[in-house]
């Protein structure tokens, strides 16, 4: 089964018209010898050219979308209305054309058709008609409203002296003008509204459809209506007009092309917001100024119009600013609600952080949730590290995914960190480098905080690594103790007593040489308690059998608990070196009559050592075993009040010991 190709049909009658139209105001410029105005007619046709060729343009890439008709009705209904124009005003010259003075009457309203390709393409971008009776009432309205609007003017107008149909008097004519005014203006705004609830309901490749056209559409009612205000005051209808025009057969015709063919370009909705925002801050500025003039007039009458003018400008001045900041804020929410969205997400957090009711680690999930991407990545560089090297929040090397769009983060002129989107568009990157400038605060503590944990680890690192050593060199100065001195000193011990049996009984000399080995035997107990206290040779079968060795000959009842535990060398020295003080403590100072020592594992894999007594308390934390716990990557803990006795506590964590 084939797929239909879309039609290009509906492109050929604006292009028809078009091109009759242009045909017709040529052949007209000729007949009436007005060959002087062939150039200002192919300056007028070339600007009406714009909006249909870039409607066949549209039509012609988009063909399944009447966007490209309506946007060369843009140019192709005002070219119409020219003609008839010329046509018409061929009444008034000595060579009229067939029909123009029924043309002329016609031709008086007709300029209400110029809006008709802009009606259109509101009501049909970018996809079509919105679905519903409400807005068909509303196509049906704006073609309604444009007939009867045509009809009054040709009707009521009263030109050149000569009356129409229907003669009204001045005031009644101007009420009735002002009226058609505001129901065109009205018509419009409903058409217009169009944009806005598409943009609203829409998705983000909508959304970035419609800023541009938005933007350009927003400004034709308002240059229309000030066209209008314009004329009515005496200017030239070239220069009342002229803006309108632009907007419409240049701005207009430019940002749907944008919009259609390369929505991501540019981005708008700041300047559509900014623009939108002053707009309205100008209006309701103009009527405080209006008003206050007013009113002063009326209380004090017209002699003090320089006093309500200059009491205006005040008034107007103090609330402009204030104002406008409403009026954006406003604006932002209706034009760029996503934006607002994420800047309002993201601004509660960094209260919340400010507040401290938030980790700033939570700016990972918060910028996931604010851009809606569930890839982005949060990279930081730490200081010393190697090009491209990044760490993610839990300090695990990371590399940026391949094809996402990268916001770099700078604190100066040194790099800290990066953002790496999983959804990439110019329009998202634009937004999250506004967003990292916002949530700056968070960022940079969780930087900071990653860093100070980093050193940290390496500290405790540091000192694990001279805890083992310093075991080492205690292991190996005890071998030098054992094997070396030691074993001199009881050679030479050895060699007296030998030679003490080859003297006689009788000699004086043996009482000399049993004080010389005496003293030595003094100084190989004095080598091994000095080994002892360096290392205790009993590690060597285990934290439990020197624990029992230090208790063996305890003055007091001392209750001994060791869980059939498996530690490392390090961890069991200074286990051991810590129950040895605080053991000592208790038999000296706490005036204890029992003590208890307990170690144990619990589930979680944690080592816990107690060692409590029940003495007059008032103990301190001993500073050398808060070193030797720390140098092991523990804690230690002293409960102490005065005559409760003591208790001192270690906890150690597994992962602090595996692989030691």
């Amino acid at each position: 089964m084939s797929v239909q190709e879309p039609s290009r049909r509906p492109m050929v009658a604006p292009v028809g018209v078009f091109a009759a139209a242009a045909s017709l105001q040529v052949a007209l410029s000729v007949s009436a010898g007005l060959d002087d105005r062939l150039g200002e007619l192919a300056v007028t046709l070339t600007a009406l050219a714009v909006p249909v060729l870039i409607g066949c343009l549209v039509g012609w890439r988009a063909p399944q979308v009447p966007v490209g008709a309506a946007l060369a009705w843009v140019g192709a209904a005002p070219a119409a209305v020219f003609a008839l124009g010329m046509w018409g005003e061929s009444a008034l010259t000595p060579h009229p054309w067939p029909g123009a003075g029924v043309v002329y009457v016609v031709q008086l309203g007709a300029w209400v058709w110029n809006l008709a390709g802009f009606a259109a393409l509101c009501l049909v971008f970018p996809s079509g008609m919105l679905p519903g009776r409400w807005w068909r009432r509303v196509a049906w309205g704006a073609v309604a409203t444009g007939v009867l609007a045509h009809a009054a003017i040709s009707w009521l107008r009263t030109d050149d002296g000569h009356a129409w149909l229907v003669g009204l008097p001045g005031p009644a004519q101007t009420a009735v003008t002002v009226l058609l005014f505001g129901v065109l203006l009205a018509v419009l705004a409903a058409v217009l509204s169009s944009l806005f609830v598409r943009y609203r309901r829409g998705d983000e490749m909508t959304r970035l459809q419609l800023r541009w056209p938005l933007l350009g559409a927003a400004t034709v009612p308002v240059l229309l209506g000030g066209g209008w205000v314009a004329e009515a005051y005496g200017a030239p209808v070239i220069v009342a007009y002229t803006g309108f025009l632009l907007a419409m057969l240049v701005a207009i015709p430019a940002a749907v092309a944008v919009a259609v063919l390369r929505h991501e370009l540019f981005d708008v909705d700041r300047l559509l917001g900014s623009s939108l925002a002053w707009l309205l801050t100008s209006l309701l500025s103009a009527a405080v100024f209006a008003a206050i003039v007013y009113s002063v007039a009326e209380a004090v009458g017209a002699a003090a119009s320089g006093l309500g003018t200059t009491a205006a400008a005040f008034v107007t001045a103090l609330v402009l600013l204030p104002l406008h900041r409403r009026v954006n804020a406003l604006v932002g929410r209706i034009t760029d609600r996503e934006r607002y969205l994420v800047d309002a997400r993201v601004q509660r957090f960094v209260a919340q952080v400010r507040d401290g009711t938030a980790e700033p680690e939570g700016v990972l999930d918060v910028l996931r949730e604010a851009l809606a991407d569930p890839r982005l990545q949060f990279l930081i560089r730490l200081p010393n590290s190697g090009p491209g090297e990044y760490v993610d929040l839990a300090d695990v090397s990371a590399v940026p995914m391949p094809g996402g769009a990268r916001v770099p983060l700078r604190t100066g002129d040194t790099e800290v960190g990066m953002i790496v989107l999983g959804t990439s568009s110019l329009r998202r990157l634009r937004l999250a480098k506004d967003v990292s400038r916002q949530a700056r605060l968070p960022i940079e503590v969780t930087r900071l905080r990653l860093e100070v944990r980093t050193a940290l680890e390496e500290v405790r690192q540091s000192r694990a690594r001279l805890a083992v050593a310093a075991v080492e060199e205690r292991r190996q100065l005890e071998r030098d103790l054992h094997d070396g001195a030691q074993q001199h000193i009881v050679a030479a011990g050895m060699r007296l007593r030998s030679l003490q049996r080859r003297l006689p009984a009788t000699a004086g000399e043996h009482a000399d040489l049993d004080a010389v080995v005496e003293t030595l035997e003094g100084a190989i107990a004095e080598l091994r308690r000095l080994a002892h206290g360096i290392r205790p040779n009993r590690l060597d079968d285990g934290l439990a059998a020197a624990l029992q060795t230090l208790v063996a000959d305890a003055p007091i009842p001392v209750r001994l608990t060791v869980a059939d535990v498996a530690v490392p060398e390090v961890l069991a020295t200074t286990l051991y070196f810590v129950v040895a003080e605080a053991y000592a403590n208790a038999l000296k100072h706490a005036k204890a009559s029992t003590v208890s020592i307990d170690v144990a594992e619990t589930a979680e894999g944690t080592l816990r050592v107690q060692v409590a007594d029940d003495g007059i308390g008032g103990a301190t934390e001993p500073t050398s075993a808060r070193d030797r716990v720390a140098s092991v990557g523990g804690e230690i803990h002293v409960h102490s009040p005065h005559g409760g006795g003591t208790r001192l506590e270690v906890v150690i964590a597994d992962a602090h010991r595996g692989g030691r």
